[in-house]
């Protein structure tokens, strides 16, 4: 299980999702002792908010897992919004996929198996996308993030899981240790999205952390001037 420290229980304590669907999801992972390594049911809805109030009706996600976070995401869809979630194992996308039949969204959710790489090439034609949520191997998110500045629209949504890394993004990684690629690539990550000149940006510090950009509207710089004020508005 993820360490959660005592602000965290109490925010999953008031907005855990209680959702039938989701829990069954959370049981198998907890089964196969995968728990660790899924999004907290804040984490999801702290996604369903973004969802919400970014009016997002096309998702990618690369990284699948047992399908919480894509299931969490597609229920807060528009009836006409799609997610296209990619997982590279096998056997984790068969899991998945036996949620997502069964599941009330089944229609919004199109499950992929294969290389993260390989399957964004194929989808960008079905693109722009108005949010991009990364969570795979951490010595892809670089080459993530390339492709999602490229195929997410004006004012859409790029988010990325595990931004800490563990830790070692400021020297104190604990068990699951992170390699010297992984902490480069995090770290270019992080400071790529935390530009203003590019970026809407903030890390919420969950227990790993969680990056999450917004792209400037087409023409609009994200650094914005000070707005003057006279003093009899005042």
């Amino acid at each position: 299980m993820r360490a959660q420290r005592s602000e965290e229980k109490y925010i999953n304590e008031i907005f855990k999702l209680d959702d039938e669907e989701l829990l069954s999801v959370k049981a198998e992972l907890e089964a196969h002792k995968l728990g660790f390594m899924s999004i907290s049911g804040h984490e999801a809805r702290l996604l369903q908010f973004l969802i919400r109030g970014f009016c997002v009706r096309k998702i990618v996600e690369v990284g699948t897992l047992f399908g919480y976070s894509a299931l969490a995401m597609a229920k807060v869809l528009p009836e006409d919004g799609r997610l296209i979630t990619i997982e590279k194992n096998p056997q984790n996308f068969a899991i998945a996929q036996k949620f997502f039949d069964s599941s009330s969204v089944a229609e919004r959710i199109d499950a992929r198996c294969g290389g993260g790489e390989e399957i964004l090439a194929e989808i960008e034609k079905e693109g722009p996308f108005d949010m991009v949520f990364i969570d795979a191997n951490k010595s892809g998110y670089i080459t993530y993030l390339n492709w999602a500045e490229k195929n997410v629209r004006p004012g859409g949504l790029i988010v990325g899981d595990n931004t800490f890394l563990f830790g070692a993004m400021w020297g104190q990684s604990d068990d699951r240790e992170a390699g010297p690629k992984q902490i480069q690539v995090m770290r270019e990550f992080n400071q790529r999205l935390a530009d203003p000149s590019k970026y809407n940006s903030i890390i919420i510090p969950t227990s790993e952390g969680m990056t999450i950009a917004q792209l400037p509207i087409s023409g609009q710089s994200c650094r914005q001037e000070p707005i003057a004020v006279e003093s009899g508005d005042l």
